[in-house]
């Protein structure tokens, strides 16, 4: 049977996806079909991209790269801190005037980082030749921020670029907004952060797995960085409880599987690029998609 995978957006938490592909490859599944939103986008072009005998090296070697050291002293706390004001080296740095915009007297801006580092990083790590021509069809969502519509890029209809993936991940007033196609593109989360429903346009027989980073369910921890957390959960997991309630998915074999990590209470999580927290994020993928895949062969043995 083929497997699908669906990625859900999570910036720094998208570690996650890299690890339930280590379970999966090991369980020899035969994925045919992978799509992604933002961070979701990014990992199912370094899988897709790269041979498969390689695919987890270039996800874990993408991985260091994007790691940050904290300060000493600073915690995690201030490695965040540190990255929402000064970026992360590998990924996006502040842009000019950025933030500095409200200042009277300042020319606007429409982000507060660049992300040219982002653009030479995926240059690097996916070979977007194959990509679009080596087998697994890979679909990009990203939010047109005019129309407030959810678009599905994918590489059965035409050759997917570099501009897709940061089209995909682009997180208003963080990042700018990119044009694909004639038209201004935002993060895919600000729509559909789970992209399930682009793989329902088929009636094939196969397993769905989807990855997703944010539980709606979950205690609430009575501080303000608590109700922050758990906003920020809620405001992505109901998202994605409302399109499993609202598709039709009679006859479809899907398996929804969550990030659990009682360790990332922390409303700055998605923004941790700590090696700790890729690492264990890592791990946790790895861990729960094969308990995942466990379960499912348990349910049917043939």
């Amino acid at each position: 049977m083929q497997t699908w995978l669906c990625l859900a957006g999570g910036n720094a938490l998208g570690a996650f996806h890299a690890g339930a592909w280590k379970a999966i490859d090991a369980a020899g599944q035969n994925v045919t079909r992978i799509s992604g939103a933002s961070i979701g986008a990014i990992v199912a072009a370094l899988i897709a991209g790269n041979p498969p005998e390689r695919r987890i090296e270039r996800l874990e070697a993408f991985l260091d790269e994007i790691a940050q050291a904290p300060l000493a002293g600073s915690g995690r706390r201030g490695l965040v801190a540190g990255t929402l004001l000064l970026g992360n080296p590998a990924l996006f740095a502040p842009s000019l005037p950025g933030l500095a915009e409200i200042v009277p007297g300042m020319p606007p801006d429409r982000a507060a980082f660049h992300r040219r580092a982002t653009r030479r990083l995926l240059e690097r790590y996916v070979d977007f030749d194959r990509l679009n021509t080596g087998g697994i069809e890979v679909i990009v969502t990203a939010t047109d921020a005019e129309t407030g519509e959810a678009r599905a890029f994918r590489n059965t209809d035409g050759p997917l670029n570099v501009d897709h993936l940061l089209a995909s991940s682009a997180l208003p007033i963080l990042f700018p907004p990119v044009t694909v196609e004639g038209r201004p593109f935002v993060d895919a989360g600000l729509s559909e952060n789970l992209p399930l429903r682009p793989l329902l346009d088929r009636p094939d027989e196969a397993l769905i797995l989807a990855c997703d980073l944010y539980n709606p369910v979950g205690a609430l921890r009575q501080t303000m960085d608590g109700i922050a957390d758990r906003a920020q959960e809620l405001a992505f997991g109901c998202q994605s409880r409302h399109l499993l309630a609202a598709l039709d998915l009679s006859g479809r074999q899907v398996r929804h599987i969550i990030l659990s990590d009682p360790k990332d209470d922390f409303a700055g999580k998605a923004f941790d690029y700590s090696r700790a927290s890729l690492r264990r994020r890592l791990h946790l993928g790895e861990s729960q998609m094969a308990q995942a895949l466990d379960a499912m062969l348990s349910d049917n043995p043939t």
